[in-house]
């Protein structure tokens, strides 16, 4: 019977990931298997309440249950966007290469018209500080794009499990004479942890960038 339960609350995760707008979703049970809480990520594209009311609807047009609104938290994440090949500004290349106890970073973006921007960051090598690293590289190659017109620096890199998948957060703030503002970008892990680390932080400043030059994946 529990395994049975496992099931279905598994099958209602699935249904929920399937909604426009969600990134990942995890159900927490009681020890009778009744839904006590919906963790939802999603993207900033719509309001809380839209989602919220596409889960009830998609959970009792599927299975005929009803499931109150007060139990579903959405977490959202400015900027979250799929990659696709149209992209202005796509990933030309990415490299990490140790010397002693440093690391050198270097990232290549290329835009639509296949002109090059490479960032480079040098720092300790240790296994977290080669992920910022990279992070740093990838900013400073979108700081040659937007003609050092922003600057932007690393916050916090982190990997988390959400609803059984591996997902970068990057968190950066933004420059922009006086004002200083935190973005958030994501990108779920699916092959190379490195390519996630440069996606999630060019969602991060993706929306943010005013003028004629705005990055597009």
């Amino acid at each position: 019977m529990a395994e049975e339960k496992k099931e279905i609350i598994e099958e209602y995760e699935d249904i929920i990931k399937k909604i426009k707008d969600i990134v990942s979703a995890k159900i927490i049970t009681d020890e009778n298997g009744r839904i006590e809480e919906i963790h939802v990520l999603a993207s900033s594209n719509r309001s809380p309440k839209q989602i919220v009311r596409d889960i009830e609807s998609a959970i009792m047009a599927k299975y005929g249950s009803h499931v109150d609104h007060k139990k579903i938290s959405i977490a959202q994440i400015n900027g979250f966007d799929e990659f696709s090949p149209k992209s202005r500004l796509v990933i030309g290349s990415i490299d990490l290469k140790a010397a002693g106890p440093l690391t050198e970073a270097r990232v290549t973006l290329v835009d639509e018209y296949s002109v090059e921007y490479q960032g480079v960051a040098k720092g300790a090598g240790s296994a977290t500080n080669r992920l910022r690293l990279l992070v740093s590289a990838t900013l400073n190659a979108v700081e040659q794009y937007l003609n050092n017109q922003r600057a932007f620096a690393v916050e916090e890199v982190m990997i988390t499990k959400l609803a059984k998948q591996d997902i970068v957060v990057v968190g950066v703030s933004m420059v922009t004479g006086t004002d200083e503002e935190i973005l958030t970008g994501v990108a779920i892990v699916k092959k190379d942890l490195f390519e996630s680390i440069v996606k999630a932080t060019l969602c991060a400043v993706n929306r943010k960038i005013s003028g004629n030059r705005k990055i597009h994946f």
